[in-house]
């Protein structure tokens, strides 16, 4: 990897050779993700007519179901760049203060983003980029509700245009598995999962050398 190349197509690789090495877990894993939504989303929407309350909680109990399994495809997705095992239960994986964490975390998130996007639509998309990696901390180091938003901005210091350019490619990658029916999106949302772990370290790696140890080097 060239010094100062933002390594897009290395993290596109990466998840590509990575899906093949664990080919059949990964897309049993994102067809019950898939699947587990849907069945969510259809029976939200089965009763808003008659019951909106009750259509209410399902739709709460969908969203919160869906964080979870969020943070447990960002620990399998660790754990396949270090190159260690993972279970397909881990999908479920959970720690009750984490994830209290992470929905406080996101709804600061989305403050943060709306309150940006009402502002000059262009400081929310910064934002967006800037702050995208919190989760990640979140199960990755155990960070707290700022601390992981505020790593997550000093990670990603310099690489807006370089981010705002990858998830453009991601969403290339989703759309073509989209258009490839179920087959295609049970591939390419591991594979984008897999490509943004990579950059997650990438940019971790980065930034863990600062101008003082640069400098003693």
């Amino acid at each position: 990897m060239e010094a100062g190349k933002f390594p897009f197509g290395e993290a596109v690789k990466f998840g590509w050779n990575k899906i093949k090495e664990n080919f059949w877990n990964l897309v049993l894993i994102t067809l019950i993700w898939l699947a587990i939504s849907a069945v969510f989303n259809s029976t939200g929407k089965g009763l808003e007519k008659n019951m909106p309350m009750l259509s209410l909680v399902v739709n709460l109990c969908g969203t919160l179901v869906n964080m979870v399994i969020t943070l447990g495809m960002i620990k399998i997705g660790l754990k396949i760049y270090a190159g260690e095992k993972f279970e397909i239960s881990e999908m479920f994986y959970c720690r009750g203060e984490q994830l209290l964490n992470y929905i406080i975390a996101s709804i600061l998130y989305f403050l943060a983003v709306l309150a940006g996007l009402i502002l000059l639509i262009v400081p929310g998309i910064i934002l967006i980029i800037r702050m995208g990696l919190y989760s990640y901390l979140i199960v990755d180091k155990k960070m707290g509700i700022i601390d992981s938003l505020k790593e997550s901005l000093r990670l990603t210091k310099g690489n807006t245009l370089n981010l705002f350019l990858f998830w453009f490619i991601l969403l290339g990658i989703l759309l073509l598995g989209f258009l490839a029916l179920i087959v295609g999106i049970l591939v390419a949302i591991p594979v984008t999962l897999l490509a943004y772990v990579f950059i997650y370290r990438y940019l971790e790696a980065k930034k863990q050398v600062t101008p003082s140890s640069a400098q003693a080097a």
